[in-house]
């Protein structure tokens, strides 16, 4: 751990610098004909305010920049990009705003009272979202529940039924461009619905195909926790839940009880990236920090179009095509990752300290991630970045995920693109992964010298802390378990290592996890990485597994931690698991 610490303090040696600083004041009742020089003649947009960044980095890349964020919503109209340009040669560029707030949605207003308690508003015609957020909260898809899959048969092209209880499925209006959820064992799918027939849905493909493929897909789920119909204004019924008509520019929305729609605050969701922190591997964006900036309001379309074909932890399947040969094995290597609302890829020596980050219609933070995450299309590469003090809330996928998971993360060709010395600390995360159920508050794949410390984590539906990938088919000599599926037919079967190793999950406090899925646990792990420490860390309050180390996981030491949930301590599976330290953990119920 000593090497760690001096790594902490190298970091910010490097970020705080004594030398000469200039000072942007921004302000969202300010002018963008102010120079922003002074408190007193602020600017107003953040478009303007990383212009006047750049002009002062040009005067001097020396001086560090420090860009003062006056209380306020700024409503982003583009993401904010943040390459090498805005960073300075040899200082640092800090932005600065307890009580700014940056929003990537569009605030609606004009309710007006309907039937059923039904409100509407204009929104400009075309306007696409699938997140409405009212009053700091996420609200629902209109939708209902299906009383029993069992009743549906499942074919190729769609779904069929038989029992007259489900025939308001198809008579449904709208139901012809809706979708259906289903929540299963560790996968949570979304696929849309092209037609209706009686007693049928014919589905869009190819979503429909792909989430019929590989392992607790829809037709074999490991369990059933739910399936909804939902997204058709027919369906609106329950209090909390919305419907946008993007082709007649109008959103439906039914209050909760208590809510005053005149005074509720309403966005929609509609950038989906808010600050994409990401350079070159010759040029990465380097020294910038966030500190005390709070990240709101956006969305994930994406789905509407391919649906979700989920494989857990944010990787889906996005190709909208059906794969031939039929091995499932073959699309393995080449999921996608969900993307963040930050992206932080190419990059050195950044901070996001403070802060709340919630209604984020996909991830919340990525870091280092694939590069079909980063809107760059640049990704990996982040080393010296460090989350800390964050408040995390209503994220609808990974509060924060750490690391790709396709080759280049495992067995990059080029060392600068290794995901390296990473800290995520001090954070609160509370009631996230709530759209995308099978996601977690802290995902980290392939990195090294990494920490994940001191983390509060209390209510979500699936693992709390999870590190490591691939289930051991990456690492050196492969697993038996993958050649038996055939992996290598469509991979190497490397001879090197991945470059995880000497990381550490330490002294985070895990609860009230687990009680949307099953197969999970507070601190899971895949895969090997050397000398990596899981330790004094307090799990209570649910029935999942405390530690699981599933397939490939070798090599953890795990110690000190107190595992006072219902369910086993340390559940153990699959091929090449083997090699951990166990010592001096206490638990409630032994394996």
């Amino acid at each position: 751990m000593k090497m760690r610490i001096q790594d902490l303090l190298v970091f910010a040696a490097l970020l705080w610098r004594d030398v000469a600083a200039a000072d942007i004041y921004v302000s969202s009742s300010g002018s963008d004909t102010n120079d922003g020089s002074a408190s007193s003649s602020p600017i107003k947009s953040i478009a303007a305010a990383q212009k006047a960044v750049r002009n002062q980095l040009k005067r001097s890349s020396t001086e560090n920049v420090t860009v003062h964020l006056a209380p306020g919503v700024y409503l982003l109209s583009e993401p904010l990009r943040l390459t090498d340009q805005d960073s300075a040669k040899s200082a640092s560029v800090k932005w600065i705003g307890p009580g700014a707030l940056l929003s990537g949605g569009l605030e609606v207003t004009g309710w007006t009272a309907g039937s059923q308690g039904i409100y509407s508003a204009s929104v400009p015609v075309g306007t696409k979202s699938r997140n409405l957020y009212v009053n700091g909260q996420a609200a629902n898809f209109a939708r209902r529940k299906v009383s029993n899959r069992k009743d549906f048969t499942y074919t190729s092209s769609g779904i069929k039924w038989t029992n007259a209880a489900l025939d308001w499925i198809s008579s449904t209006a709208g139901i012809s461009g809706a979708e259906i959820r289903f929540i299963n064992s560790f996968t949570d799918r979304y696929s849309p619905i092209a037609s209706a027939k009686t007693r049928e849905l014919v589905m869009k493909q190819n979503a429909w195909y792909n989430n019929n493929w590989g392992y607790d897909h829809v037709a074999k789920p490991n369990a059933d926790f739910g399936v909804w119909v939902q997204n058709a204004l027919a369906l609106l019924s329950d209090g909390g839940q919305f419907f946008l008509d993007s082709a007649a520019g109008k959103v439906y929305y039914k209050p909760l009880a208590g809510e005053n729609m005149a005074t509720a605050k309403t966005y929609l969701g509609v950038l989906e990236t808010l600050v994409a922190v990401g350079g070159t591997y010759d040029n990465p964006a380097h020294d910038i920090t966030f500190q005390g900036v709070s990240f709101a309001h956006t969305t994930w379309n994406a789905v509407s179009d391919i649906g979700y074909v989920d494989q857990q932890t944010g990787g889906y399947i996005c190709e909208n095509k059906t794969y031939t040969p039929s091995n499932f094995e073959s699309v393995r290597p080449w999921w996608c990752q969900m993307p963040s609302a930050i992206q932080i890829s190419a990059a050195k020596n950044v901070i996001f300290s403070g802060g709340n980050y919630t209604q984020l219609g996909a991830g919340g933070i990525g870091i280092g991630n694939d590069p079909n995450a980063h809107l760059s299309g640049v990704g990996l590469g982040a080393s010296y970045v460090s989350i800390q003090d964050g408040y995390f809330s209503q994220i609808m996928g990974n509060s924060i995920t750490a690391g790709g998971i396709r080759p280049d993360a495992h067995h990059p060709p080029d060392n600068r693109m290794i995901n390296s010395r990473i800290d995520i600390s001090n954070n609160i995360f509370y009631n996230v992964s709530t759209l995308y159920s099978s996601t977690v508050p802290i995902f980290v794949s392939y990195v090294q010298y990494s920490t994940v410390s001191h983390n509060d984590i209390d209510t979500t539906p699936y693992s709390g802390i999870c590190l490591g990938y691939g289930w051991g088919s990456n690492d050196a000599g492969g697993s038996s378990e993958y050649v038996n599926r055939g992996l290598y037919k469509y991979q190497p079967q490397y001879s090197t290592p991945t470059i995880s190793q000497n990381n550490a999950l330490d002294g985070n406090l895990i609860h009230r996890y687990g009680y949307g899925h099953t197969d999970l646990g507070a601190l899971y792990t895949l895969s090997k990485s050397p000398s990596t420490y899981v330790s004094n860390n307090y799990a209570f309050d649910s029935s999942g597994y405390g530690t699981y180390t599933d397939e490939g996981s070798n090599s953890y030491i795990i110690s000190g931690n107190v595992l006072m949930s219902s369910g086993i301590w340390s559940a153990v599976n699959g091929a090449n698991t083997g090699n951990n330290t166990y010592t001096n953990n206490y638990y409630r119920n032994g394996a």
